[in-house]
């Protein structure tokens, strides 16, 4: 079937060329694949599922063809790192176990396709038990005790909406009050204007909390963090790292700068 698969996109390839958009080569590809009898669906919802509950993120997958082989369609200069933990998410979450990504953006577009198989059973990681952090007010060790919660029932290696979006939903069983999305106002030089930024989580009106996933946090991270202090109005905030390897030792907190 991958075979199949690659086969119909390279016929779309080769008539279409590179340079058009996304949505005109899954549109091609569709028709292709329908012309030959392949089954496949288009633009699949993909939910989160956290504690039974379906939580959604926004995620919706291009292609999956006979129900099992996941297809994400690009056109980039090059694949982005960010562009395969796409494709390994929404293995995970859907749980299909072989993906393709292909980049419609190449000459040849057998340059631009990764395959990815998903071979591994999700494994919960171990809850561990963190003394209380020196200096962490009790709301902040709360959204510290949700977090490793989270990743407990999620284990690493997704999009940090999925971990923003079940963070959210912990603390509000936890009867926590989050607040998501929030509008960003700069101030500079006595004037107040709008900004297209939005600031990621906010708990109880106190508590920024600013979720990665990269290999480390690194001062830049940080740095970025307390702009959001600023713009966001409050004075402390958490940086949480879901990819390190022990998510426990890349929690930060962070304090505005005046």
């Amino acid at each position: 079937m991958t075979k199949v698969v690659i086969g119909a996109a390279i016929a779309v390839h080769k008539a279409l060329g590179p340079g058009l958009d996304e949505a005109d080569y899954e549109m091609a590809l569709h028709l292709e694949l329908l012309e030959r009898g392949i089954e496949h669906d288009c633009q699949v919802a993909l939910p989160v599922v956290y504690k039974g509950v379906r939580l959604e993120c926004g995620y919706r997958m291009d292609l999956v063809v006979s129900g099992g082989l996941l297809l994400e369609l690009k056109v980039a200069d090059k694949l982005h790192p960010l562009h395969e933990a796409q494709l390994l998410t929404y293995l995970k979450l859907s749980k299909m176990a072989l993906g393709l990504l292909m980049n419609f953006n190449v000459v040849l577009l057998r340059e631009g396709i990764v395959r990815r198989v998903q071979t591994i059973a999700h494994q919960e990681v171990p809850i561990v038990s963190m003394p209380p952090i020196h200096g962490f007010d009790a709301l902040s060790e709360e959204v510290v005790s949700a977090a490793l919660e989270v990743q407990h029932v999620l284990g690493p290696g997704l999009l940090r909406s999925a971990y923003e979006a079940c963070l959210a939903h912990e603390l509000g069983l936890r009867g926590v009050k989050v607040e998501r999305g929030l509008p960003a106002n700069v101030r500079y030089r006595e004037s107040l204007f709008p900004s297209n930024k939005q600031i990621p989580m906010i708990v109880e009106g106190q508590v920024l909390v600013a979720c990665h996933c990269v290999s480390e946090l690194k001062p830049l991270h940080l740095a970025r963090d307390r702009s959001l202090l600023k713009v966001a109005g409050v004075e402390t905030g958490l940086s949480m790292n879901f990819h390190a390897e022990s998510f426990g030792a890349e929690i930060r907190r962070i304090r505005g700068v005046a």
